[in-house]
């Protein structure tokens, strides 16, 4: 879940007089509060996701925050069994909500359809049962490298190019693979959708 920062301005609403008739804190005498360790932080994530319950009802940031989290749980040695579920869960559900947001064709022609094809080490995306665009990578030690984008011709300029890194990025973290942007086309996605830096783990 995003951790929401309210602001207090005491100059709007507060009357003038209140700060002075009002005793004051002795900051003294106050407790410093030391920072969750790292163990606290990641039991605060992960019943903040159990408490999420119907993950249709989170706004889509949230879900990539929650999917990133629950990523990094299950990097540990004993990861709960519940991140496990929950990181499932979100991706499950922000594909979903991809894949109802993308648009028809102009001209009627079915929704894009994406490929991992593993045989040719490259995703590629499908439009009326035509191959329109695909992407060329590499799988070395769980690091999946981004390395050429190709939209066939008379299919550029048309965001297809953003709908197929969209489903790579989604895939590999679905797979647990470090991502590294090889290419022009995945730096400049990545500079104009920031959000999928936190949800695609990047790699050195």
């Amino acid at each position: 879940m995003t951790e929401t920062v309210i602001a207090l301005d005491d100059a709007v609403d507060t009357p003038v007089l209140q700060s002075v008739l009002e005793p004051q804190p002795d900051t003294r005498m106050t407790p410093v509060l030391a920072p969750p360790t790292k163990r606290e932080r990641e039991a605060q994530w992960l019943e903040c996701a159990v408490r999420a319950g119907n993950l249709a009802d989170l706004p889509l940031a949230d879900l990539r925050v929650m999917a990133n989290r629950m990523f990094r749980l299950l990097d540990g040695e004993t990861p709960p069994v519940e991140a496990h579920e929950r990181y499932t869960a979100a991706v499950e559900e922000i594909e979903s909500r991809l894949e109802r947001s993308t648009p028809d064709d102009e001209d009627g022609h079915d929704r894009a359809v994406f490929k991992d094809s593993a045989f040719s080490s490259r995703y590629e995306l499908y439009l009326d049962g035509a191959l329109a665009a695909y992407i060329r990578y590499s799988i070395v030690s769980g690091q999946l490298t981004l390395r050429a984008l190709v939209e066939k011709p008379g299919y550029e300029d048309r965001g297809l190019d953003r709908i197929l890194l969209r489903h790579s990025f989604l895939n590999a973290h679905r797979r647990r693979l470090a991502v590294v942007p090889a290419c022009p086309a995945a730096h400049t996605f990545l500079d104009r959708y920031r959000q999928y830096r936190t949800l695609a783990r990047m790699g050195d």
